[in-house]
């Protein structure tokens, strides 16, 4: 029976080809399987199946390049959103991205192209506990991964700044602003787990108020990549309440950019006080560009992962949220200032802050928090 099959199927195949046959007859007992290979060339595979009276014939083309999960490998389902930590002087953010890139820790890179591009219209409209999917229920293959890498298409129409004052331009990742033909990325140097048979999310928060930044005599703004990646299962909330008689201080009233900053751990048990987000180590583009160091001891400065916009609701109450905040054993601290507008990345700014007030945060649960006194005043 073997051998007749094998004469016929190489008399309809005349080149010499990997295959596979199946043939599968299933009585009310016994399933009797029988197997053969042709001599090896492409990696095409051919199934016939026999059901009762019906036939049935599946091919399949083992390609790497349009399929990143190795066959019968432990496989994961995996969702990836993104959300904004928001920044002052733009009213909006437009964000096309095209496809991601996961780097496993087998030293597999698992490429996840999307059918088509992904835009996110304003990117300052997810803050709180807001985000939007750019893939859902990828497919991958199971385990610990160690990078992400967000590829994103640069400059007008796809992605692009509306400022409060002035026309809209263009947003680049750095190296784009300089060539349209090399592809750049964002890297998110941050680990995850994929658990085996399961389901994840995570979420992706562009701390805009970092990364977002416009070169000086340029008419176009960079976003580098400061981002922070959170296991969706694993998050809390902070929101709270301020005091109208710290909006209305001295400190405040006649300053923009009213905000509550997000610290990691208790910084008053570490003797640190709050700071702005100046971070020398960004540098102008992903190349090993050399970064200016802090001068002097900072081991007394606390530099924020996060921040969130103190707004008015319709009952005239001042209220923050900051969401996607990771439940550790650590512990959060959050600070208020009404300088924020004044908070450059790319320089060590002179803002007057609160007391830190530390905060505990639980998976799924809201921990709130109350701000009664203001910053001292700014310094003429």
């Amino acid at each position: 029976m073997q051998e007749k099959i094998a004469k016929k199927s190489r008399e309809r195949f005349h080149s010499r080809v990997e295959t596979n046959v199946y043939l599968m007859g299933i009585d009310e007992k016994l399933e009797e399987i029988m197997r053969f290979e042709l001599t090896p060339k492409l990696n095409n595979i051919i199934k016939f199946t026999s059901l009762g009276l019906g036939i049935s014939l599946v091919s399949a083309c083992n390609d790497s390049s349009n399929h990143p999960v190795p066959p019968h490998a432990e496989t994961s389902t995996a969702t990836f959103s993104v959300t904004d930590a928001p920044v002052d002087a733009v009213d909006g953010v437009k964000l096309t991205f095209n496809r991601l890139e996961l780097k496993h820790a087998d030293g597999d890179i698992i490429k996840l192209n999307f059918s088509e591009p992904v835009v996110i219209p304003n990117l300052l409209n997810l803050t709180g506990n807001i985000a939007t999917p750019i893939i859902s229920d990828a497919t991958i293959p199971a385990g610990n991964y160690q990078w992400i890498r967000l590829f994103i298409e640069g400059g007008y129409p796809d992605s692009t700044v509306s400022p409060k004052l002035g026309n809209e331009a263009d947003l680049f990742i750095p190296g784009q602003q300089n060539t349209s033909n090399v592809e750049q990325s964002l890297l998110l140097n941050s680990g995850f787990i994929a658990p085996t048979g399961g389901e994840a999310a995570f979420t992706i928060d562009f701390v805009l108020r970092k990364a977002l930044t416009k070169p000086a005599n340029a008419d176009y703004y960079l976003l580098r990549p400061a981002l922070r990646l959170v296991n969706d299962a694993e998050v809390g909330t902070i929101a709270g309440t301020v005091d109208s008689t710290v909006i209305a201080s001295n400190a405040c009233s006649d300053l923009s950019g009213h905000s509550v900053y997000l610290y990691e751990g208790d910084i008053n048990s570490a003797n640190q006080r709050p700071e702005d987000f100046y971070d020398p180590s960004i540098a102008a583009d992903q190349a090993n560009a050399e970064t200016e160091a802090e001068v002097g001891d900072t081991s007394d400065l606390a530099r924020p992962i996060s921040s969130a916009e103190i707004t008015q609701n319709d009952s005239g109450a001042y209220i923050f949220k900051i969401g996607f905040v990771e439940a550790t054993a650590a512990g959060y601290s959050v600070a208020l200032t009404c300088q924020s507008a004044f908070d450059e990345p790319d320089s060590d700014d002179d803002i007057n802050f609160t007391n830190a007030i530390p905060v505990d945060v639980d998976a799924g649960q809201t921990s709130n928090v109350r701000f009664s006194v203001a910053p001292n005043p700014p310094s003429n």
